[in-house]
């Protein structure tokens, strides 16, 4: 893994270099207006920024050796924020990790169970399918499902939620022996379009949206196995 950020690191300190002074001072400029990028890109900005105005006072070499310093900064910058990130990643895991009970390999057997488990409704809620998983659901939730998605019919919409990718699972809280709830982010493309024409309604087909959500789950003595007994959404901020 190291290897491959040193690998990044050179790549980006090369870009840079050979890069002309006009380009530099727009991806400068934009670096600094950036609406996303927390502290870390305002700093990068305000920085090319600086050099920016004093090259306009410097002759060619001076200019060649700002722009490999600023390489070299920008490199530094990028792959401390690649361990940086890391390392909350895994404080994050085992965090969550030690809110479990059992050994490791059930707990991880049991991310695995939440993880297959919600792909598995989602899939499902596309294909209006529910059916298809049902051990997958009590019967509260999949009874609760089954009539959105009948309300959706009679109403003549369809709602797609494709491309689901779980951003992070948090917030783990056992309840009883037999039943817990953990927060899920993920992220997806959710829209509603006429059922007929394929219209759309409402949503953007090409807009990713995030969603935060907590689940609950509880342990069925009959089948064996966990399932999802209720959703509760979690509303974030715009």
């Amino acid at each position: 893994m190291k290897k491959n950020y040193q690998v990044i690191c050179l790549l980006i300190m090369a870009f840079l270099f050979f890069m002309p002074v006009q380009t530099f001072a727009v991806a400068g400029g934009h670096g600094g207006g950036s609406t996303g990028g927390g502290s870390g890109g305002g700093s990068i900005g305000g920085g090319s920024n600086s050099y920016y105005r004093r090259s306009r006072t410097t002759n060619s070499n001076s200019t060649s050796e700002d722009f490999l310093f600023v390489g070299l900064s920008l490199g530094s910058i990028f792959v401390f924020s690649l361990f940086k990130k890391k390392k909350t990643h895994n404080m994050d895991i085992n965090d969550l990790l030690s809110r479990m009970p059992g050994t490791k390999r059930e707990k991880k057997k049991l991310l695995s169970e939440i993880n297959r488990i919600f792909y598995a409704i989602q899939k499902s809620w596309e294909e209006e399918a529910p059916e298809k998983v049902k051990n997958c659901y009590t019967p509260r939730l999949f009874e609760e499902h089954q009539q959105v998605l009948q309300k959706n019919k009679d109403e003549g919409v369809r709602n797609h939620t494709t491309k689901m990718a779980i951003q992070e699972l948090s917030n783990y809280r056992q309840i009883n022996d037999n039943s817990f709830s953990i927060r899920i982010d993920f992220s997806c493309f959710d829209y509603l379009v006429d059922r007929k024409d394929q219209r759309l309604i409402s949503g953007n087909v090409r807009e990713r949206l995030y969603f935060s959500q907590v689940w609950y789950f509880n342990y069925s003595e009959k089948e064996k196995i966990w399932q999802a007994d209720f959703i509760q959404p979690i509303f974030l901020d715009g």
